[in-house]
């Protein structure tokens, strides 16, 4: 069975043409593309061989142009991996580093990060934190 994208409206016909000749994200040019090519009429293998797309690759985005029109041609990009930390826990890791290490019990006078990561652990705030996820926390929070 071919697939093709459906019939477009003329203002859809213009916004991906203008994508397509103008548009500054490769992505949204590439998907635009596809879809125009469709519109034409070619099959997906030409148009696969003509883009160097796989083919399935073009039937979900002319699946998807089909359900959600020109929205479709936005990235749906992930965001990363959810912060393994919460707020709270953040936050007394932040309010421990600024506590001076004498009056929190400690025999020094200054945090290193090997110090504040012992004490992060010791206090049971986290069970295990990286110095480098410490670092980065103490940062956003621009304590030195």
């Amino acid at each position: 069975m071919t697939i093709f994208v459906r019939d477009l409206t003329n203002e859809e016909g213009n916004r991906l043409l203008r994508i397509a000749r103008k548009g500054a994200d490769p992505v949204q040019v590439r998907r635009a593309l596809l879809i125009l090519a469709s519109a034409q009429i070619m099959k997906v293998p030409e148009i696969s061989r003509l883009y160097h797309i796989s083919g399935e690759h073009i039937r979900h985005t002319i699946h998807r142009f089909n359900q959600e029109g020109m929205a479709s041609l936005q990235p749906k990009y992930g965001g990363g991996q959810p912060p393994t930390f919460t707020e709270e826990e953040r936050a007394d890791i932040i309010e421990l580093a600024q506590i001076p290490p004498k009056v929190a019990g400690y025999p020094f006078t200054n945090w290193s990060l090997s110090k504040l990561k012992q004490a992060v652990e010791e206090r049971g705030i986290v069970a295990s934190i990286s110095i480098e996820t410490l670092r980065i926390i103490v940062n956003e929070a621009k304590i030195t």
